[in-house]
């Protein structure tokens, strides 16, 4: 998957930032137009928002095109950044938004087969191991497309993508409450879908 850049002639140079956050020189040097600033935020983020994209529309090509889009995204807000999150959580909060954007739109579009050719195709794999653990992560897969809406979301932000409550609350624009209560939620709902099973499926759902 590779980002579609393109570098803007005629362009200032980006001011010197000092911060404690690595991404933000490239978040500015991006909204000066410098296509390296892009590149680099791709390079730092472009797996995780792909993966939180696949997570929540499910078809490797529509997260790999909404990964693209969201990066434009970021290229055409940079200059807005004020700051007041890390650029990673920022760059977060526009997967989530985006997802449950296009998510909506799918809800409302008349229902249709998945084109084989979109659909994951389960690879040939020797490895005994490795055939047991796409089995699980499908399994876990499964499991989380039952959970609601909003009980997804915190799901997949702790439990997959190991982010912080603080993290969470600001990428979802809630509060630290809210998020732990959902997460509790979701937690307990998880573990009645997935029965004796939920402790072998490699997730910690301990409250912590």
């Amino acid at each position: 998957m590779r980002a579609v850049l393109r570098p803007r002639s005629g362009q200032p140079e980006a001011p010197p930032v000092t911060s404690a956050d690595p991404c933000l020189q490239a978040l500015r040097r991006c909204a000066a137009g410098h296509a390296d600033g892009l590149a680099e935020l791709f390079d730092r983020h472009g797996d995780q928002v792909f993966r939180l994209c696949l997570h929540f529309l499910r078809l490797p090509q529509e997260a790999e095109d909404a990964t693209q889009d969201i990066f434009l995204r970021v290229l055409d807000r940079a200059a807005s950044f004020q700051g007041r999150s890390q650029v990673a959580t920022w760059i977060r909060r526009i997967t989530v938004n985006h997802c449950l954007n296009l998510l909506e739109r799918r809800k409302r579009q008349p229902l249709s087969l998945v084109d084989e050719e979109q659909a994951p195709a389960a690879s040939a794999v020797a490895d005994p191991s490795a055939m047991e653990e796409q089995e699980v992560a499908a399994e876990v897969r499964a499991l989380i497309d039952r959970l609601p809406e909003e009980g997804r979301l915190v799901f997949v932000l702790r439990e997959i993508e190991g982010l912080s409550y603080r993290e969470m609350a600001e990428v979802l624009d809630l509060p630290a409450g809210t998020v732990m209560s959902r997460l509790s939620r979701a937690r307990d709902r998880f573990r009645q879908l997935a029965g004796p099973t939920a402790r072998s499926l490699g997730l910690n759902l301990d409250e912590d």
